[in-house]
């Protein structure tokens, strides 16, 4: 039987990804990273490490779409508690605790109206 060692902690630079200091964009494009290139680097980790550490060092600004896109999609497939549990943001400044604070908030109103469709059904 194999026993899978977690780390303790896995580092995700959203600079380090983007290679900018304002990341835009929901997908990867023409090589350009997107979003979702930072949101499969988080699902990529999200049982391999006890917590995951976002860090933002270097971003002067994000678009609400990459936001949406890099973290709040992570709720589509894991629940806020667990969201809560696993990242950690802890260079983040006031202005990106609230765009994610903000994206989350519509991204759960939007993944609940898809439940409440889905039931409807």
């Amino acid at each position: 039987m194999e026993v899978a060692i977690m780390e303790a902690e896995f580092k995700v630079s959203v600079f380090g990804i983007m290679k900018t200091s304002t990341p835009a964009g929901r997908y990867a494009e023409d090589g350009e990273p997107g979003g979702d290139t930072v949101r499969a680097t988080i699902l990529e980790h999200w049982d391999k490490a006890e917590k995951i550490i976002i860090s933002f060092e270097g971003i002067t600004s994000m678009t609400r779409t990459f936001v949406d896109e890099a973290f709040a999609k992570v709720l589509e497939t894991h629940s806020l508690e667990g969201f809560n549990e696993k990242l950690y943001f802890p260079d983040a400044n006031d202005r990106i605790v609230k765009n994610l604070n903000d994206a989350l908030k519509v991204r759960m109103k939007i993944i609940q109206s898809q439940k409440d469709r889905a039931d409807m059904k």
